[in-house]
């Protein structure tokens, strides 16, 4: 009798030993998902999602710098030395074509003014030498040597005249004015194209050289992007791809096209020098010589991916967490590790395996894991 007691107990033992063990690996097992409360969910704006399917595009990162076409900058510099008399523009503001931008006087003025009205008289007066002489070479009156002598004369006043006839008038001088003997005390410096005035490098009583550069024009709408790109990635480039591009300091990514592909490499900064168009409308006021950050569009991919937001990373990986089941008020979430690829507009590739089920895409940072 006091057997049967005893294996009665050990029995009871057992089970309730066996039980605990049940127990205990089940709270084991429930003890790696994640809890998310209904309340916490609507809280904190949780959303759903999915691995899903969709375009990517395949980029080269470069580094660019929005400058002027060629015909859309003017280096502004004075024909002839002389001081500035007077400014008639600011740094910055608008102009438009043959716009008055400074007056320019002095003595160098005046001299060659008079010179020309000088080559004006002495060019007439040997053209008529030259004529007369000529009538009596061909009537055999005079002498080759003499009509040699009398013609070269007069093509050397007659290239001084047109030659100072030509830079009174690049000037923007009369020059039958001049001739007359009605000489101009300045000239004015006008604009050779529309834009705005980047810098302003003189003031009035400045004494200029010929050639000086006293400003610089650029014109808004006639501005690009250059691009230097490693010569292991210019085998991916033609012309018409798309440029993705953001400004420094800016939260807005503009569009622009490849207008043309360099074929000669920087030996300092062992790169080559592409160029795009700036197409995009919605960038209204571009900045000439401002950075910007680019990718170039290569091609486009179809990838798996998940919004970047729903990824979490840690010191050891990648993690996402997927929906396991929901019960009553709550939700359970399985933590799964994932590989992960290329980012592209706040999405991120998924790489190898991917779980099934739902992901929780939004709030995944408020959960503590």
């Amino acid at each position: 009798m006091n057997n049967l007691k005893i294996i009665l107990y050990l029995l009871t033992v057992s089970i309730t030993l066996s039980g605990c063990g049940t127990q205990n690996e089940s709270v084991e097992k429930q003890s790696d998902l994640i809890e998310i409360t209904s309340l916490q969910l609507a809280t904190d704006s949780m959303q759903f999602g999915e691995i899903q399917s969709m375009p990517f595009d395949g980029t080269i990162k470069c580094n660019g710098t929005i400058v002027p076409m060629p015909n859309g900058i003017a280096l502004v510099s004075a024909p002839l030395a002389g001081v500035i008399k007077n400014i008639y523009c600011n740094s910055g503001q608008s102009v438009v074509i043959n716009q008055a931008l400074m007056e320019i006087s002095g003595n160098e003025v005046i001299d060659i003014q008079k010179d020309l009205a000088e080559a004006s008289a002495n060019f007439k007066r040997l053209k008529n030498e030259f004529e007369r002489v000529q009538a009596l070479y061909n009537e055999k009156v005079t002498s080759e040597k003499d009509f040699i002598v009398v013609e070269s004369d007069f093509k050397t006043a007659q290239a001084r005249y047109l030659g100072l006839k030509l830079k009174t008038q690049a000037i923007g001088f009369s020059a039958s004015r001049i001739e007359e003997g009605d000489f101009y005390t300045s000239y004015v410096i006008r604009s050779p194209i529309k834009g705005h005035i980047s810098s302003l490098k003189t003031s009035i009583g400045s004494y200029i050289q010929p050639q000086s550069e006293l400003l610089e024009i650029i014109d808004p709408s006639k501005l690009q992007i250059q691009l230097s790109v490693f010569a292991t990635d210019v085998a991916n480039l033609k012309k018409g791809q798309i440029v993705h591009f953001k400004p420094m300091n800016s939260a807005n990514t503009y569009n622009a096209t490849i207008s043309s592909v360099g074929v000669a490499v920087d030996n300092n900064s062992r790169s080559i020098e592409c160029f795009a168009s700036l197409t995009d409308k919605n960038l209204t006021y571009p900045i000439a010589n401002q950075f910007v950050e680019s990718q170039i569009v290569t091609g486009t991919d179809t990838v798996y991916a998940l919004p970047s937001e729903a990824i979490i990373k840690t010191e050891t990986g990648y993690y996402i967490l997927v929906l396991n089941k929901h019960e009553d008020n709550r939700y359970l979430f399985n933590k799964v590790e994932i590989n992960t690829g290329r980012q592209f507009n706040g999405y991120t590739e998924i790489l190898g395996t991917r779980p099934d089920g739902k992901v929780l895409v939004k709030g995944v940072y408020n959960v503590v894991i």
